[in-house]
């Protein structure tokens, strides 16, 4: 026994056994190194979006409302495992962000008792490929398993509510019925998707005590490009309704034929009296990046905006606005104490205004020297202070010693002096002027532009849900090659002949060289 151990000690004891035995000791190390990195990365998942779109990333929008979740989400794709990659890589960037989310996948086949849970009574079955967002009793359904209706979806399920965006009628605006290239059907569903319910309002109809009224339930007053002049009643109802606390947007198209007087004396003045007074011509842009898109001078495209919540994100963003008119801030000064005005949309620099009526029907324009020249403003936001309006005298008469933005007692709140200090105590009104109504078009709002979501942003804005505002997610870009005949032709010679035959005649020297 004594002579097997002495061998086994001699064994163990020799060069080649120690070497074997530090490289398992090694092995078993890397091993728990490779577990112990595995079992973090599970519990940690890291990942990088170097995609030049970031088509492999969350929405501003989407990280913003998952950051401030105060409940419990659960996300569920009913579909076969082997088919729900792309939404479980989906879901787990949801989970990635914030820890109150979780997933999974149901398979209808497989488990067909747990699907028919998610399955209406009057429904016969359940598309594959569903998305539900569950919270509590609360659940939505998307039938896109896309970024930006499952972060619609868990909009409404927060939200809880429905906010109204009433749409007036009887001036001859757009529709939202109307499915044409002027209509408003796709601004209607994504107004949908975003948990608003537009509408349509007949304001002549909402009389009460011989005074029009604007709906209580009304989140936000939309006037949608209207051809024909208010009436003064309906004019009054909207200032009174911003003045005291409400929410309107004004999309005034140039006067028609563009050029002439605007005989529309009631909108202008609507305008007007909030700060921003309609210029009555027609914003011309002379820099050629419009036409690069395929638009005409008479189509300004903008990429460049002031600083507001409703532009933040939009620095790579254009957005084009044909036959725009420009606006013409009020002075400050002459503003109505508290009311402050914010620019949202500027034109490019060698842009102008166009007044000359002969020349926009030959379209054959010119800049004079009596039309306004670029940057002009084609949006402004309003900032108006809740009551009645001040006597336009004792405006006047302060106006040198008090600053426009200052409340009626500076010293007996410091902080109402902030622009960002809203309390619900003290509300203020808000007013979205536009010189152009067809950027919201069909045709404008499902081409690859920002229109839409600006449009979508001042609904946000106006509606108070400011934490919705973003850029929304990105389709992939195009970043195909485009080639001339010639140069297809020195590719393939290049790839086909010249490269392989270079190896060829250098591997056939090296042969004969070794021989």
């Amino acid at each position: 026994m004594s002579a097997r151990l002495a061998r086994v000690r001699a064994a163990l004891g020799r060069r080649g056994a120690r070497e074997g035995a530090n490289l398992g000791v090694t092995a078993l190390l890397l091993l728990a190194v490779l577990v112990g990195v595995n079992y973090v990365a599970n519990r940690r998942n890291v990942s990088w979006d170097t995609t030049a779109g970031g088509q492999f990333s969350l929405s501003p929008q989407t990280i913003r409302i998952l950051e401030e979740l105060d409940r419990d989400l659960r996300l569920v794709v009913l579909d076969q495992p082997r088919a729900a990659g792309r939404t479980v890589e989906l879901f787990e960037r949801y989970a990635d962000v914030s820890g109150r989310v979780t997933w999974e996948v149901i398979d209808q086949e497989a488990e067909p008792a747990r699907a028919r849970a998610y399955q209406a009574t009057a429904e016969a079955g359940i598309p594959f490929g569903t998305v539900v967002v569950e919270s509590g009793e609360r659940q939505e359904r998307v039938t896109a398993p896309q970024e930006q209706d499952i972060t619609n979806a868990v909009v409404k399920i927060l939200k809880g509510e429905t906010k109204k965006v009433y749409f007036t009628t009887g001036h001859q605006e757009r529709s939202l019925e109307e499915t044409g290239a002027g209509g408003l059907s796709a601004i209607a569903s994504r107004l949908e998707e975003a948990n608003y319910e537009g509408t349509e309002l007949a304001r002549l109809e909402r009389v009460e005590d011989g005074e029009v009224r604007i709906p209580e339930d009304a989140a936000v007053v939309i006037m949608a490009g209207p051809r024909l002049d208010l009436l003064e009643a309906e004019a009054a109802a909207l200032a009174a309704h911003v003045r005291g606390g409400g929410k309107a947007l004004l999309l005034l198209d140039p006067p028609d034929p563009p050029g002439t007087p605007d005989g529309r004396n009631e909108l202008t003045g609507l305008a007007g009296e909030f700060g921003a007074t309609p210029a009555g011509d027609v914003v011309i842009d002379a820099s050629g990046v419009g036409q690069l898109f395929g638009f005409g001078v008479e189509v300004p495209l903008a990429a460049s905006y002031g600083l507001h919540p409703i532009t933040r994100g939009f620095v790579n963003a254009a957005t084009v606005f044909p036959l725009a008119q420009s606006l013409v801030a009020t002075p400050p000064a002459e503003l109505p104490r508290g009311m402050r005005l914010s620019e949202l949309v500027l034109s490019s620099d060698v842009s102008w205004g166009e007044v000359d009526a002969e020349e926009l029907e030959t379209g054959e324009v010119n800049a004079g020297e009596d039309e306004r020249p670029g940057p002009l403003r084609l949006a402004y936001a309003v900032h108006v202070p809740t009551g009645e309006p001040p006597d336009p005298a004792e405006v006047a008469g302060g106006e040198e010693q008090d600053p426009p933005e200052a409340g009626p007692d500076p010293e007996a709140d410091p902080e109402a002096e902030s622009p960002g200090d809203e309390t619900a105590e003290d509300p203020e009104g808000r007013f979205v002027i536009v010189g152009d109504s067809d950027f919201i078009g069909n045709n404008l709002a499902l081409a690859p532009l920002g229109n839409a979501d600006l449009f979508l942003n001042m609904v946000n804005w106006l509606a108070e849900d400011e934490d919705l505002i973003a850029i929304r997610p990105r389709a992939a870009e195009d970043r195909r090659i485009t080639m001339t005949s010639a140069q297809v032709r020195n590719v393939v010679l290049l790839s086909l002949v010249f490269l392989p035959g270079f190896f060829l005649i250098w591997g056939v020297t090296v042969w004969w060289s070794r021989r």
